[in-house]
């Protein structure tokens, strides 16, 4: 479940990174890591990237470094800067943490970082979220709460779990209100999530005609991106796969040019889940 760590043979492109501070609405300053493309420093397209409950780690480090190579500008804020580091990096000791987090709050100060992000110079009219486990509840909670967002979400929960002490809205209760182009993806053994909740948002999301596309992976659970991606394999499976699908989203929606050959995020995705009916 989730990303404490990175993944055994992944490699860490060679891209710009600064450390900056957001400033949030309670006047607080948030920690948080720029990613950046060097010959495209200065107008490449912003993508939030939204952590699981183990908040910034090497593994989005190395993502967001991933985003820069392919062309954008990445964020990635840590979130629990009011709680502090984690003495270990552990479950017990993420959930521990996680008890003190207001979730609706963090949403303001993901809706600031959004904000820090649009007063940049690469920002044209939309911007990118990229967000994980709890991180992909929040990034879908956002496309319904703000208008230029073109959204990823991996395995976001569609109805946060019971036992969270202040959760954030569930993202199921606010399918008519979400705006822009949603990539989805979800493992369909995902106990923790659960299959049944993710397809009542994916119907949802079709009833209420919204712009959106998902894959359900047959064979993985929960976090399943840290399983394969950059492991060397020849073989294409569902981490390798939906990363490049999510690449392709963003680029397609936020103007950046794939590589020759790579065909749409979207129009793929579409079509793999109307072969699938």
């Amino acid at each position: 479940m989730c990303h404490p760590e990175l993944n055994t043979g992944q490699s860490t492109p060679e891209v710009s990174r600064e450390e900056v501070s957001v400033p949030t609405a309670s006047g607080e300053a948030m920690p948080a890591l720029l990613a950046r493309p060097g010959s495209l420093a200065e107008r490449a397209p912003a993508v939030l990237v939204v952590p699981d409950m183990f908040g910034r780690s090497p593994f989005y480090e190395d993502l967001a470094a991933r985003l820069a190579a392919a062309g954008f500008e990445a964020l990635v804020p840590e979130y629990f800067f009011r709680q502090g580091p984690l003495p270990e990096r552990s479950y017990e000791a993420a959930g521990a943490r996680r008890k003190n987090l207001d979730e609706k709050r963090s949403l303001d100060d993901l809706s600031a970082a959004l904000e820090w992000l649009r007063g940049r110079q690469g920002y044209a009219g939309r911007i990118g979220t990229v967000g994980f486990c709890m991180g992909g509840t929040f990034t879908l909670d956002l496309a319904a709460s703000e208008d230029d967002l073109v959204t990823v979400a991996y395995y976001g929960f569609p109805v946060p779990q019971a036992s969270l002490a202040s959760p954030p809205p569930a993202p199921l209760d606010l399918a008519d209100e979400v705006r822009g182009p949603i990539l989805a993806f979800w493992g369909e053994e995902d106990e923790a999530v659960g299959l049944d909740n993710a397809e009542r948002f994916v119907r949802s999301m079709e009833e209420h005609g919204k712009d959106f596309s998902h894959r359900i992976y047959p064979g993985v659970g929960h976090g399943f991106l840290a399983s394969g991606l950059g492991d060397g394999s020849s073989a294409e499976g569902p981490a390798q796969e939906s990363w490049r699908l999510a690449l392709g989203h963003l680029r397609g929606h936020l103007g950046v040019a794939a590589p020759d050959g790579e065909a749409s995020a979207a129009s793929e995705t579409r079509s793999h889940e109307e072969g699938s009916r």
